[in-house]
């Protein structure tokens, strides 16, 4: 019998490239496989270097070719969680005014359609706005981006990403007459607040390095060249974003990074376009306002004076001007103190009501005030791990809100929460049309001790059957402050219904424990996210809660799945790492690239500073793989992404080839017509999701 030779995977080219930092050198072996013309490529990705796209298209045929086999359980997979959507549903309305405001899918279609109706009228059918899927046709890739209406709700604004490069497009429509032309604006942020009179409206405009760095306004009846500067940043670390306060009297300009901000409003009952400055930045110090319209007062977030996780103040209307360009601003008054380990998460203003959402040890509560009589309440749940958030609607003197709340083993309910008669009823449950059984499944919270004794929380789901020793998927972020909450997600089912437990280690860099819990994963304690990570999965083998491991993260949850496997490869039976964060130091190196300014917060300045170097290049993934065994390994990346660049994870796999010493599976998957968040459109990312279960599954041989 002649043996098949074995098909070798893609292997990359060597061409060193060396550059000197403090002294030291850095060696990049890999380099080649970044575009130089990356910002062309970002919107025109057919543009890319023929030797780039080359590898890129091996590695897609590899990873296809070795897949193959998964294709009918994929299938089966996205029929289960497409069976476990309603393929035509509506939204809850949303009253604004004389309008109720909806979104509509509808089964065989990617993406939804906006209606509304008259709200005083019975008899009032709702009419489509917007439709996505007709605006999509053209494009090969979409992404539909905001929405927004002029005062007397007669034009409309909508804006859409058609490469997933994230410059978004700006179209303007007459409701009443669609034949009416408005010209395109084109490489904005997306949103868009109305003036007053309706003439025209503000916006984002990014810069060519990808930054969202000018504020313009534009005339309904002008080019966007002949649009008028309102603020330019200089600073290249910080990012502007507009938003307008609830009362609809200010718009807000807010102007951040990662730990310092600093905002400006704008009247917008005055013409003259003019921004006043609220409270000058101060490195260290956060804020966000409201408008108390009621009281002629501004309601302030902060972590002044030491207010680690934060207070809520206030400033009567007419002394915002008095002490703007000094900060702490001596005339504000505290509200809320601040309680050390109770992070305030989020707040609004309403006409009669402050409603403030918290987060302590990684459980979120909904509280609120009354405003005449300051007396404090809160909405309470009972499970023992759960997902949490309000939404305040749109009309500033409603008495009522939205509470939606799910649990890992609870689908999505939204109740309307009365804040006068402190009543709640329920106004829609999540349906899952195939069928689910609460009763089947176990939500656990365990605390997990780390290297340091620090307790970290860990929210798993898994059948109440289930024999000790499962294999379990770990799922992990942990950067930006950003808290992994244990919301329901019925995609997760198709892995638990399996016999696999699904785990989130709320690890630090997260804000699940409070502020702290973030400072102490990021900076020079940036080790401490992966040395929980691993902590969680030592627990739960040694425990024998669970047996094989996968880990899964993505973007920065990518550079955990990374430094965790050249860290302690020997835990994992397989691993999934989306878009990732892996290329630390060249890319927090590089200045021009679009997100790394503001990241320097995050992840220290290796560029200025020699000890933020050697302490990103010491756990950097791409620049600490050796040889040694790693498990079985799916990579995903996108052509277009501007966050993540495409060339993140082809390095670090073409590296990990070089590398390695095991024959464990390696395989990357570059989306050539999608950004960092992949595929558009709903089918499109349940079809992503199906694909990754289809390996984890796999890898454990659970299809």
């Amino acid at each position: 019998m002649v043996s098949k030779k074995r098909l070798e995977p893609p292997k990359a080219r060597k061409k060193n490239k060396k550059i000197k930092v403090h002294g030291l050198v850095v060696n990049d072996d890999y380099a080649w496989l970044r575009d130089d013309n990356w910002q062309e490529v970002l919107r025109n990705p057919s543009i890319l270097k023929p030797n780039i796209k080359k590898f890129l298209d091996n590695e897609n045929k590899w990873t296809d070719k070795n897949l193959k086999h998964l294709k009918k359980s994929k299938n089966i997979i996205f029929e289960e969680i497409k069976s476990r959507i309603n393929e035509n549903d509506r939204s809850l309305p949303v009253k604004d005014g004389k309008y109720l405001y909806l979104t509509e899918t509808k089964k065989g279609l990617q993406y939804s359609i906006l209606k509304r109706k008259l709200s005083n009228n019975s008899k009032s059918r709702y009419r489509t706005i917007i439709d996505w899927n007709i605006l999509s046709k053209k494009y090969k890739y979409f992404k539909p981006g905001g929405v927004s209406y002029s005062h007397d709700q007669k034009i409309f604004n909508y804006s859409y990403d058609d490469k997933g490069s994230e410059f978004y497009s700006i179209k303007t429509f007459d409701i009443k007459n669609k034949k009416k032309k408005f010209y395109t604006l084109k490489n904005t942020s997306g949103a868009t607040i109305w003036s007053k009179n309706s003439s025209g409206f503000y916006y984002i405009r990014m810069d060519k390095n990808h930054r969202p760095s000018s504020l313009w306004f534009h005339d309904l009846n002008s080019k966007q060249s002949d649009d008028q500067l309102i603020y330019e940043e200089n600073n290249p670390g910080y990012f502007l974003n507009i938003s307008e306060t609830l009362s609809k009297k200010y718009l807000v300009l807010n102007i951040s990074d990662h730990e310092t901000n600093e905002i400006y409003l704008l009247n917008k009952d005055d013409n003259d376009k003019q921004l006043s400055l609220f409270c000058k930045r101060k490195k260290g110090i956060e804020y966000s306002i409201d408008h108390d319209l009621e009281q002629s007062r501004f309601i302030i977030l902060n972590n002044n004076d030491n207010a680690i996780d934060f207070k809520i103040s206030y400033i009567e209307e007419n002394k915002k001007r008095e002490g703007v360009e000094k900060y702490p601003n001596i005339n504000w008054k505290i509200l809320i103190p601040h309680k050390k380990g109770v992070l305030i998460t989020d707040f609004a203003d309403l006409k009669e009501f402050l409603i403030v959402q918290e987060l302590k040890d990684g459980l979120p509560r909904v509280k609120f005030i009354n405003k005449k009589n300051n007396k404090i309440e809160e909405i309470k749940f009972d499970e023992e791990a759960y997902q949490l958030s309000f939404n305040e609607g749109i009309e500033y003197k409603s008495k009522k809100i939205r509470v939606n709340y799910s649990a890992m083993n609870v689908p999505t309910t939204i109740y309307e929460y009365n804040l006068s008669t402190k009543k709640r009823r329920i106004l829609k449950q999540q349906k899952v049309p195939s069928g689910f059984n609460k009763n089947k499944y176990e939500t656990k919270r365990i605390f997990v001790k780390s290297h340091d004794g620090k307790k970290i929380p860990v929210s798993l789901l898994k059948l109440k059957n289930i024999k000790d020793s499962a294999p379990t998927l770990l799922y992990g972020y942990g950067a930006y402050g950003m808290s992994m909450t244990p919301g329901f997600s019925v995609a997760r089912l198709s892995l638990v219904d399996r016999g696999m437990i699904f785990a989130i280690a709320h690890i630090r860099g997260g804000m699940e424990k409070g502020r702290q819990w973030y400072l102490d994963g990021k900076l020079k304690k940036k080790k401490n996210s992966f040395k929980d990570f691993i902590s969680c999965a030592k627990f739960l083998k040694n425990s024998k809660l669970s047996g094989d491991l996968t880990i899964h993260g993505g973007s920065a949850g990518g550079l955990l799945i990374g430094a965790t496997l050249n860290i302690a490869p020997q835990l994992f039976k397989s691993a999934v790492a989306d878009v990732p964060f892996v290329d630390v130091l060249n890319t927090i190196l590089d200045s021009s690239l679009p997100l790394t300014p503001p990241e320097w917060e995050e992840w220290g300045n290796p560029i200025l500073n020699k000890n933020d170097f050697l302490n990103i290049q010491s756990y950097s993934p791409y620049d600490n793989v050796k040889k040694q065994d790693y498990p079985s390994l799916l990579v995903t990346a996108g052509l277009t992404d501007p966050r993540v660049t495409y060339w993140e994870a082809a390095k670090w796999v073409a590296k990990l080839r070089e590398l390695k010493t095991d024959k464990n599976n390696l395989y990357l998957k570059t989306n050539m017509e999608a950004g960092h968040a992949g595929k558009a459109g709903r089918y499109h990312q349940i079809e992503e999701a199906a694909f990754m279960y289809a390996f984890i599954l796999d890898s454990h041989n659970l299809l």
